[in-house]
């Protein structure tokens, strides 16, 4: 019989929790680690980059809505964490970030030459706490429940090697205190806020990504029902409400929402459901009354006239099932709907050169309904987040505006990882594979059918236009096109390459059918990049 110690009662925990795989940035001090979870039967995926690792571990908790976990050691990989960790925190992504430090005078001699960790990452998490055996028990249940209770966000661990060998303690506490029950000023906001509904005639619902998390899709559905209400998601909320919904007016953050803009401020009420503002692309400013329903509190970068906070589909319930009067926005959303198309274009098939209304119409039409699209949070993304029609939430997947370069490959990857062998896509220019080329090394190992398309632009091709524009000289914008074909051969991926619209078909077509991840390089040139279709 195996002695229980603190790295067994944490792969245990891990394992009981429902965490599908731990990503390992392949450190010293993580051997120990590392062996414990090929022991307990803990899935890992071991990555160089810790930043990627880390982007990576994020994905996983937006696939699965429990925490992803990132292991590292206590020098430059964990330093390397804390952008990724960062871009978690602001977007509420439920993450364990795990350093381990080496032991006895290894110790001693690291301390001189790292940072410290808890002083980093207390600006990028929602705590950093030293695991030991003597608390282990407490502290890693309790870093789980911190992790997934809105707000959620990042919990950071940091361990000494000797400890995860050591047997964990008794447990001496309760790691789960009660939430407090409502108070009276909530019995009077919800008041306040039944006023407000039963007084409006043209609510918008705008929903976020928390409504998501909280699994309110029925709660929108039928709040917006019963009050005549359009519907406008933030680019991560993407099919909380199907698209094909008549009541749905379209993306506001995606590329072309000018028209939503319009219709937000011909409303008379705005209901903010589990919106949060680190998702919308600019600053929220409007002179509508706004109710916002929230799991996370007052968000002073989203003003509101009555804020109720608490589980959203309690809030949903607890609001008056009739407005104003009875709601034109089925008409209002058709209106918007055909405004933002007008606005982006549609793509002619026998128009040339490409551009990317063509991509992401082929891509849609070639995909199943279920195929999740991750994209970057570039103008690409931004572009298929108001185009690419979906019904069902968590298959069309961006980080938010602050998104690293590599978060959408990282998702897709995630997405590829979960879905046991069913096809994923990816959408981006060609920066994010510049900058984290190496997450493709994970998918040339899987048995799925992955179009991975590149917009091979030209990594600097923003910076030269305007040099060219302004007359300047080329500086810091003379470099070469990204070897897409070099790339796809160094990580054992399949590889096409598309100039014209028929290119581009076959190749998806292709691309949907071997059993293999495809990266698909499309060219364009560069000044009708982004003409309208």
């Amino acid at each position: 019989m195996i002695a229980i110690d603190t790295g067994l009662y944490l792969a245990d925990y891990l394992l009981r929790s429902g965490t599908a795989r731990v990503v390992v940035v392949p450190d010293p001090e993580v051997a120990t680690l590392l062996n414990t979870f090929r022991l307990c039967g803990v899935v890992t995926l071991t990555t160089p980059d810790a930043t990627a690792g880390t982007l990576l571990a994020a994905a996983e908790s937006a696939l699965h809505g429990g925490p992803g976990v990132v292991v590292t050691g206590s020098g430059p990989s964990a330093a390397a964490i804390v952008p990724a960790a960062a871009q978690a925190q602001i977007e509420r992504r439920p993450l364990i970030a795990l350093t381990v430090e080496p032991n006895g005078h290894q110790s001693r001699l690291a301390a001189q030459q790292t940072l410290d960790l808890r002083a980093v990452f207390a600006g990028v998490s929602k705590g950093s706490y030293r695991l030991r055996a003597d608390n282990a028990r407490e502290l890693i249940p309790l870093a789980w429940h911190l992790a997934t209770t809105p707000p959620r966000g990042v919990v950071h661990l940091r361990v000494a090697n000797a400890e995860l060998t050591t047997a964990p303690a008794p447990i001496r506490g309760q790691a789960h205190p009660p939430a407090p029950p409502p108070n009276g000023e909530h019995a009077s906001l919800l008041r306040r806020a039944a006023d407000l509904v039963r007084a409006a005639r043209r609510i918008v619902l705008l929903v976020g990504p928390d409504a998501v998390a909280a699994r309110a899709e029925t709660a929108v559905r039928l709040l917006a029902e019963q009050w005549g209400a359009a519907v406008v998601v933030t680019p991560m909320a993407k099919g909380v409400v199907p698209e094909t919904d008549p009541a749905f007016a379209g993306v506001l953050g995606g590329l072309g929402d000018h028209p939503i803009l319009e219709l937000i401020e011909d409303s008379d009420l705005v209901v903010a459901f589990g919106v949060t503002s680190a998702d919308l692309v600019r600053a929220w400013r409007t002179t509508v009354p706004t109710i916002l329903l929230t799991e996370n509190g007052p968000d002073p970068a989203l003003p509101a006239e009555v804020t109720l906070v608490g589980p959203l589909n309690a809030v949903a319930n607890a609001l008056p099932r009739q407005a104003g009067d009875a709601g034109d926005g089925e008409r209002r959303a058709a209106l918007t709907r055909r405004s933002v198309q007008d606005a982006l274009g549609y793509a002619a098939p026998d128009r040339h050169p490409l551009t990317p209304q063509h991509v992401i119409a082929e891509l849609r039409r070639l995909a199943a309904a279920d195929v999740p699209l991750a994209v970057e949070a570039d103008l690409a993304g931004l572009l298929a987040a108001q185009l690419w029609r979906v019904t069902a939430p968590r298959t069309f997947l961006l980080s938010n505006g602050l998104g690293l370069p590599g978060s959408g490959l990282a998702l897709a990857l995630a997405a590829a990882l979960h879905r046991n062998g069913q096809p994923v896509a990816w959408l981006g220019t060609d920066g994010p594979l510049a900058v984290r080329p190496g997450l493709l090394a994970h998918f040339g190992g899987l048995a799925i059918a992955a179009p991975l398309v590149v917009i091979n632009q030209g990594v600097h091709t923003e910076l030269r236009r305007e040099q060219e524009g302004a007359g300047y000289p080329h500086l810091g914008s003379e470099y070469p096109p990204l070897p897409g074909a070099v790339l796809a051969a160094l990580y054992d991926l399949a590889y096409a390459r598309a100039e014209t619209f028929d290119e581009l078909t076959g190749a998806l077509a292709a691309a949907f059918t071997v059993k293999h991840p495809t990266l698909l390089e499309v060219i364009a040139e560069r000044d009708f990049w982004w003409r309208l279709g």
